[in-house]
């Protein structure tokens, strides 16, 4: 099991802890004979220690704003804030290195900068998490839209959401009090509660993503199928798969007022939304037909009308 004071990202908040209190042995009091002799910081050294613990606070605190700023919701959007974290939280740690230890005072800070990185670092996992999510789900999106053959494999279960949820789950229970990381009434990490529900709302935002690539996999083949028997007047046939295809598509994606692309070539969830629509009309309309004793040119030109909006859906998905 992970040691909770253990770090992924390189920083490892144990041996900083021991560091930190090594310095106060040393600079603290050193033994000579029989006596000791108590060795105090000169006044240019201790400005020189506040001045840099002023740094980092700023630096961390300048961290949440951009946090707060972001719209976490969006995959998108953790790459970058990934990024910023794991520079932030090495400045953090390089200056907390070569902290030498002061009054109770700073040590409320060096003690609040040591909570904040422990936050930072679980947060930095989380957002790594969803980065690669990100990737997987946007290449399966190319793959699905671009379909020519099978794929081998389901949107919708080749996917590990379920990595990411326990990531946000130990993000939640490793929350630090307020307090704590707060230093000379500043607060040095985001609002975590805001944070978290923003990640649960993009990891749903990759479950409606997948949803949408599985439906449009799915009906695709079956439109198809159901053309073919339609053209060769297998109307049995056709119309068994046209409402197939119809059914899938009745369920449509989870409803959601954010519509975010994965990536710039593939498609918002407004977008799948649409093209959807576009398939369940075209297949009404077919499945309208799908009788011989009906005209040989109302068949006709009622499946004209119905390719025409399957190759609408195709070519806003290449162009």
């Amino acid at each position: 099991m992970e040691d909770p004071d253990r770090s992924t990202d390189g920083f490892d908040l144990e041996d900083l802890r021991e560091e930190v209190a090594r310095r106060k042995l040393l600079l603290g009091v050193a033994v000579l004979g029989g006596g000791s002799l108590l060795i105090t910081q000169s006044d240019s050294t201790q400005k020189d220690d506040t001045d840099k613990l002023d740094q980092v606070e700023t630096r961390l605190v300048d961290v949440a704003g951009q946090i707060h700023a972001a719209d976490l919701a969006n995959p998108r959007e953790t790459s970058f804030l990934h990024n910023e974290i794991t520079q932030a939280v090495k400045s953090v740690t390089d200056a907390l290195d070569q902290h030498d230890p002061g009054g109770p005072q700073t040590e409320q800070r060096v003690a609040a900068l040591i909570a904040a990185i422990d936050h930072y670092n679980t947060l930095a996992r989380t957002l790594n998490t969803g980065t690669t999510l990100l990737s997987q789900v946007a290449d399966s999106e190319l793959e699905v839209l671009r379909h020519k053959r099978n794929l081998g494999y389901e949107p919708v279960t080749a996917f590990d959401l379920g990595s990411f949820e326990e990531s946000i789950t130990r993000l939640s229970q490793s929350k630090k009090d307020p307090e704590t990381v707060t230093s000379n009434g500043r607060k040095l990490v985001p609002n975590q509660s805001q944070v978290i529900d923003s990640l649960r709302v993009q990891r749903d935002v990759f479950d409606r993503h997948l949803t949408a690539q599985q439906t449009y996999l799915d009906t695709a083949m079956t439109i198809e199928s159901g053309i073919r028997a339609h053209e060769q007047s297998q109307y049995d046939t056709a119309r068994s798969k046209l409402s197939q295809a119809r059914e899938t598509l009745s369920s449509g994606i989870p409803q959601t007022e954010l519509s975010y692309r994965l990536s710039n070539a593939g498609l918002s969830l407004e977008q799948y939304a649409t093209l959807l629509d576009l398939r369940r009309e075209g297949v009404s309309k077919l499945l309208s037909v799908c009788d011989e004793s009906i005209p040989e040119k109302e068949r006709r030109t009622v499946a004209n009308t119905a390719l025409n909006l399957f190759f609408e859906v195709r070519q806003t998905v290449t162009n």
